[in-house]
């Protein structure tokens, strides 16, 4: 499916911490949402969107995902996770005109401030170029 470069892909949990909590259950196979429901590392598409309900995420997904990858990284393994060349090439194209969007709970911890907006298209690359680069390798620090 041809992705609209000027259109925001959105798949932005509703409560982040949640969602991190479902996260943190299918990496260590403990239940840190502890709401009564089963987070096994899920197998297809019906188990993540049922998972994503259960612990309250209110993450949906696109209809644009068809398919679902897991990868399970090791402590003494580099796992350089590239990210999808056609969004890259869409927030690039997005980016030249509008400003970089952080999720709001980053306000949270900084005294309740959004981020000055970037001033300028050279500064929202280099920030994009940055945030890229940090995804690409972070592994939970």
């Amino acid at each position: 499916m041809a992705l609209n470069p000027t259109e925001p892909v959105d798949m932005t949990p509703i409560n982040y911490e949640n969602w991190g909590k479902l996260i943190k259950s299918w990496a260590t196979g403990d239940d840190y949402v502890r709401n009564g429901h089963q987070y096994p590392v899920p197998k297809t598409l019906d188990e993540v969107k049922r998972q994503l309900a259960a612990a309250n995420t209110g993450l949906t997904l696109p209809a644009r995902i068809q398919k679902l990858q897991v990868v399970v990284g090791r402590s003494d393994t580099l796992l350089l996770r590239l990210p999808p060349p056609d969004l890259v090439k869409a927030s690039e194209k997005r980016l030249a005109t509008e400003d970089y969007a952080l999720p709001a709970f980053y306000n949270e911890h900084y005294d309740g401030a959004s981020p000055t907006p970037l001033p300028d298209k050279e500064a929202r690359m280099k920030f994009h170029a940055q945030r890229i680069g940090d995804y690409s390798i972070a592994n939970c620090q």
